[in-house]
């Protein structure tokens, strides 16, 4: 045995073994370091100018030395354990994505027009609208391959699906994260605010939430036929952000009051893993309906053989609203406390609030007939396509056609 084996351990994968450990503690010295930040660096944490501060040389000093503490932590931590591997190959993967999509951004940050050309009124030369749209050209691309690979399963386009699907996640989270960027560099930095404030950027978040959920899901579970049933519905939504661009709802704008608050970055980014998770339930169900109906006309369908089976897009459905029903009962929670320091009120019946409330009774009441009621198959396959169907006008139908407290998200 090596060296090199000595040290990475015998696993050959890059998510695994030693190697995931030593990056798994990095991480976590690299997030003290900008905890560290918050707290003890100069002039303390400041929440419209600690995204600057990360990139700073004082922020530079503090992941570094957060970087180098915990890597020396990981020889320190005995990483013999099966656990201690478990967890790192765990949330490694994650956290790896996470750098990826900073780094991108600030590779993006080099091609950005000088402070002399970027104007509020006119924001068409900002480096994120080029990436927003190579995502879109990519999902729409995955979309096509996901289905064409239910008509030619022994080809490489489901490889490329998957791939495809990948590259637009990187490239949406990405330019949302230089959309942060780009908004400090707007009127002197004073509408700066993360990139979740109104429906063209959420959209976005949305698009990524649905395929990183879709994606880990297909990967344990091979099941790559669900994705002609996915990527589908992230088209759609990639038609209607390019509608809301072009009706120039695609601009960076001054947060109003209300959303002036850290509850923003928590509570928006949670009710999306819902929104996600309940979009990957309804294709599931989708593709349960369908199977069972080609099942029972024609058994010898050579479809059925691309197609998971249906105790496993029964599973599928079930898993993924399992997801995004805590994160939705958080972000409700959340949104509760949050309305409490705005408008002085936990809970007002607004039509958001209300139709948020119905989403969740759909839901809950879907995971209590699983439980308690044992009920499978098609009636929660029907429950799951309707349950999205009501989740997509709590989303869209109420911020576009309803007034009330959260009116902010219509269009303007």
């Amino acid at each position: 045995m090596n060296a090199a084996t000595t040290f990475f351990g015998s696993e050959g994968s890059f998510f695994e073994g030693r190697l995931a450990h030593t990056r798994f503690w990095t991480y976590l010295g690299i997030i003290a370091g900008m905890t560290g930040l918050a707290l003890f660096g100069e002039g303390g944490y400041v929440e419209d100018n600690y995204l600057f501060e990360l990139f700073s040389k004082q922020g530079a000093t503090w992941l570094a030395g957060g970087a180098v503490l915990g890597f020396a932590l990981s020889f320190i931590k005995s990483a013999s354990k099966f656990r201690a591997f478990r967890t790192a190959e765990m949330f490694v993967p994650w956290l790896d994505g996470a750098v990826v999509m900073l780094a991108l951004m600030g590779i993006y940050t080099l091609f950005e027009p000088t402070s002399a050309m970027i104007t509020y009124e006119d924001q068409s030369n900002l480096v994120s609208g080029r990436i927003v749209m190579a995502m879109n050209v990519l999902l729409l691309f995955s979309a096509i391959c996901y289905i064409a690979h239910l008509f030619a399963p022994a080809s490489f386009i489901g490889q490329l699906a998957t791939f495809t699907a990948w590259a637009g996640v990187y490239a949406g989270g990405s330019a949302l994260l230089l959309r942060w960027y780009e908004s400090y560099l707007l009127m002197g930095g004073d509408i700066g605010h993360a990139p979740v404030s109104n429906l063209y950027e959420v959209f976005i978040l949305l698009f990524c939430v649905i395929c990183v959920i879709y994606l880990t899901l297909e990967s344990r579970h091979q099941v790559r036929g669900l994705g002609a049933f996915v990527l589908p519905i992230v088209a759609a939504g990639v038609f209607f952000s390019i509608w809301l661009e072009s009706i120039g709802q695609a601009d960076i704008k001054p947060l109003v009051p209300a959303l002036q608050s850290y509850w923003m970055k928590i509570h928006v980014p949670l009710n999306f893993v819902g929104y996600g998770a309940f979009a990957v339930a309804c294709a599931a169900g989708a593709a349960w309906l369908l199977r069972n109906r080609i099942e029972q006309r024609n058994p010898n369908s050579a479809m059925l053989a691309v197609f998971p089976s249906l105790k496993m897009l029964d599973q599928l459905s079930y898993k993924a609203v399992a997801i995004g029903f805590p994160a939705f009962t958080l972000a409700t929670i959340l949104g509760a406390a949050w309305a409490a320091e705005a408008w002085g009120g936990y809970w007002s019946w607004d039509p958001k609030e209300t139709w948020a409330l119905i989403v969740w009774l759909v839901y809950g009441a879907y995971l209590h007939a699983r439980f308690s009621h044992g009920l499978h198959g098609k009636t929660l396959a029907w429950w799951a396509v309707i349950g999205f169907l009501v989740t997509i006008f709590c989303f869209i139908g109420v911020n576009m056609y309803l007034s009330g407290l959260h009116s902010y998200g219509q269009l303007t």
